[in-house]
Parts: C-alpha cells; structure tokens; sequence
C-alpha cells in the first residue's frame, strides 16, 4: 500500500506542474485579449471633436499639394561690392522665384522692379569674404527671400513667396 502511495504522489506531482503552466498561459492571453478590446474601443469610442483635432494636425504637418510655380527676376542682377582690403568686385545673379499661387507669381511679375531694386540694395553691401563661401552665398539666398516677402507684404498684403534659387552666380 505504501508503494501505491508513492506511485499516486509522483503522478500528481507530475501533473501539477502541467497545470500550473496552462492556467499561466490562459491568464496571460486573457490579460492580452483584454489590453487589445481596451485600445480597440478606445479608438472606437473616442469624440469626433478628439478625432477632428488629430485629422488638423495631420493636415497641418502635411505640405502643401499646390504645385510649385516659378518665375525669374530677368535680366540678371549685377552688383558691385568691396572686399575687405576695399578692392572692388562685381556679382552677377541670376534668381528663380517659387510660389504656390499663380496670382502671386503675377504679382512678382508685377512688382519685379521694386524687388530687383531691393535686392540691388541689399546685395551691393555683401561682403566679398563672405559670399565666396558656401555658407555665404545660402545667407544671401535667406537674406533675399526676406526682402522678396517684405516687398510682397507692401505690394499684396502677403509674403507669398516660398523659395528664391539662384540659377547663375558669378562673382569675381
């Protein structure tokens, strides 16, 4: 009889472990199915006003689906500057103006002679040192893209202008 003691401990033994292992395995996939049906019916049962903000703020971070329209400053610009020792020195610029609008590329159309002579202005006291470099010459891309909007606020109440490439550069 002790013998049947012993076989009937070892396979209850045997078996506990088995049992345990299952009832881990069932709470753990619970606990998964109930943290899934919470996100779920978060997201199912969230506001419209919740939902409309998030959509504005992707819309927000998206850019713009207007093409780009571009249009030129001809004739190109010619500067005359100094270096720092005062020996003179010329720059000659050709730029490209991008926009989203075609009504704002008519207004730089428009008023392109109040903006080349803005940027005469702001070019003609570059600095020889600095525009030779390429740091330099993205300076004057940013410098001259200010000045553009400036010009463009006075003229249509707007910057309007996204972008200013140059499309030829010769300094010496």
């Amino acid at each position: 009889m002790a013998e049947e003691a012993t076989e009937t401990e070892g396979t209850e033994a045997a078996e506990a472990p088995k049992g345990g292992m299952m009832k881990k395995l069932l709470i753990g996939i619970g606990a998964l199915a109930l943290v899934g049906g919470g996100v779920f019916a978060g997201k199912t049962f969230m506001s419209d006003d919740e939902s409309a903000t998030e959509e504005a703020v992707a819309e927000e971070a998206a850019p713009s689906k207007e093409p780009a329209l571009y249009t030129s400053l001809h004739p190109p610009l010619v500067v005359n500057f100094k270096d720092s020792s005062g020996a003179s020195h010329f720059m000659q610029i050709t730029m490209e103006v991008m926009a989203r609008e075609q009504r704002v590329i008519n207004a730089v159309r428009e008023h392109t002679p109040v903006i080349r002579n803005a940027l005469i202005l702001l070019y003609s006291g570059a600095i020889y040192d600095e525009v030779s470099t390429q740091d330099g010459k993205k300076k004057m891309l940013a410098d001259g893209l200010k000045e553009i909007q400036n010009v463009m606020t006075q003229q249509i109440g707007e910057p309007g202008v996204e972008a200013v490439y140059f499309t030829a550069l010769v300094i010496q």
